[in-house]
């Protein structure tokens, strides 16, 4: 038996993608310990792993965002960005190995997993010699010649044009964006007696010794030089609900007609009516069925936002399983979350995508260039641009055969079954991980669905 210690931002996605990892472990016969904002601690629990929580580091988990960062309300962009990386990420490092030291003084630990934002779990790595995985749950920050540079959202430009402008951005991202994180960065390896990191702060977001990628390469940028210890395990597919009962009006999203456009603005972005009431707007009165998904507000905080009754053909619920939704949508409207958009890949659901915030850039990007669905390029957009999008992904084919390219490359993998053996190896070995799981086709995926037969009209 290994014992594990998992560390994990306090925020709904980054805690709860990678239960599936922790649930394989423990059903392996291993012990994994979590060190996590106490909001998620039940779920945890529920899994087998042991919740550890913070005591000098921030938990501002089961806060608003907003609320608990208002400097950072309302705004986008890529230096909001840095700041969040400078303060939250990087900041909160010293404190969080504070936390830790205690818990690897007092048991011996075989091996750990963080998200990518939890800075300060791979620098006690280096401190004790305890060997530290990645997963990443957002775009790959890696830099490459002909990949653009993380956080503006550039779509590849191929050439000796594409390269200069690749290198002109990422010396203007690393001196205006990050320079605040990386003086952060540095400044706390300096104090926990640690030499000077070769790389940038954003390389250190993957370990070198193992990152588990929720994707597969269909929804990435190309790629020549990755390290072979990053592994795409495909999407980070959570386990079934225990105790998830239907709404009343579940027969409608399994009735097949009309199709289902589900709405979902994330977690972490409250405000219903950056996304939710725009789309409530665009497709109310159309042939489609409108289910909408909150992460908290209810229907009548719906209602209040939208300023009236709700359109006839929408549905509104705080939770509905991704995977018991997305297996009936005909499409996916959301602000660019890469769980939901990963999730939607997986079935094979084309997207529109309207956000700006926090990664939403790089991910619409993505979206863009792979062919899986329209960007809508703003975070409020119109009710009609909605509407067009909305039309344009059940009317036109091709966006519906990209997202199927993706499923089916998606389909091989069980992230969680993949992830587990990859970091018993880490553990086993406390070397760099490079020999990738063989897929068994995973858990089971839904059959391809036809295309949309009835399109709203135009307004």
């Amino acid at each position: 038996m290994a014992r594990f210690l998992f560390a994990s931002i306090p925020v709904p996605a980054h805690t709860t993608n990678p239960l599936p990892f922790a649930a394989r472990l423990v059903e392996r016969g291993h012990e994994v310990l979590w060190y996590a904002g106490r909001a998620f601690h039940e779920r945890i629990a529920a899994v087998g792993a042991t919740p550890v929580p913070y005591t000098a580091a921030a938990d501002f988990g089961g806060r608003e965002l907003d609320e608990a960062f208002p400097e950072f309300a309302g705004r986008g962009g890529a230096r909001v960005i840095g700041e969040a990386f400078a303060k939250v990420f990087v900041g909160e490092a010293a404190r969080r190995v504070a936390d830790l030291r205690p818990v690897l003084a007092g048991q011996r630990i075989d091996a750990m997993l963080q998200d990518g934002l939890m800075y300060g779990v791979g620098m006690l790595g280096e401190l004790t010699g305890v060997p530290h995985a990645t997963f990443g749950d957002g775009p790959l920050p890696y830099l490459e010649p002909d990949t653009p540079p993380f956080g503006p959202g550039l779509l590849p430009l191929r050439g000796p044009v594409g390269r200069l402008r690749n290198r002109a951005v990422a010396a203007a991202a690393r001196r205006l964006i990050f320079a605040d994180a990386q003086r952060v960065y540095d400044r706390t390896r300096a104090e926990l007696g640690l030499p000077p990191y070769p790389g940038s702060v954003l390389d250190a977001v993957a370990s070198p010794l193992l990152h588990l990628q929720g994707c597969t390469p269909a929804f990435d940028y190309p790629r020549r030089a990755l390290p072979p210890t990053v592994h795409w395990v495909g999407a980070l597919r959570p386990d079934p609900p225990r105790d998830w009962a239907p709404p009343a009006w579940w027969p409608e999203v399994t009735g097949g007609s009309p199709p289902v456009v589900h709405v979902t603005q994330g977690s972490i972005r409250p405000d219903m009516t950056e996304l939710v009431v725009p789309a409530l707007r665009g497709l109310a009165g159309q042939d489609v069925l409108v289910v909408v998904t909150t992460g908290g507000p209810s229907a009548a905080d719906v209602a209040a936002a939208y300023g009236g009754p709700l359109p006839a053909n929408a549905r509104v619920s705080p939770f509905v399983p991704y995977e018991e939704l997305l297996e009936h949508a005909a499409a996916f409207v959301t602000n660019g979350g890469y769980t939901g958009v990963t999730l939607a890949l997986a079935h094979g659901v084309p997207i529109v995508q309207a956000g700006t915030t926090e990664e939403k850039a790089e991910i619409g990007a993505r979206i863009q260039w792979t062919g899986v669905g329209l960007r809508l390029g703003t975070t409020r957009p119109a009710p009609a641009a909605v509407a067009g999008g909305v039309r344009r992904v059940l009317a036109e084919p091709s966006f519906r055969a990209a997202a199927e390219r993706v499923r089916v490359e998606m389909a091989a993998h069980d992230a969680g079954r993949e992830g587990a053996l990859l970091l018993e190896r880490l553990a086993a070995t406390r070397a760099p991980v490079t020999e990738p799981v063989r897929p068994t086709g995973g858990v089971p995926r839904p059959s391809p669905r036809p295309a949309a037969t009835s399109v709203p009209p135009a307004r």
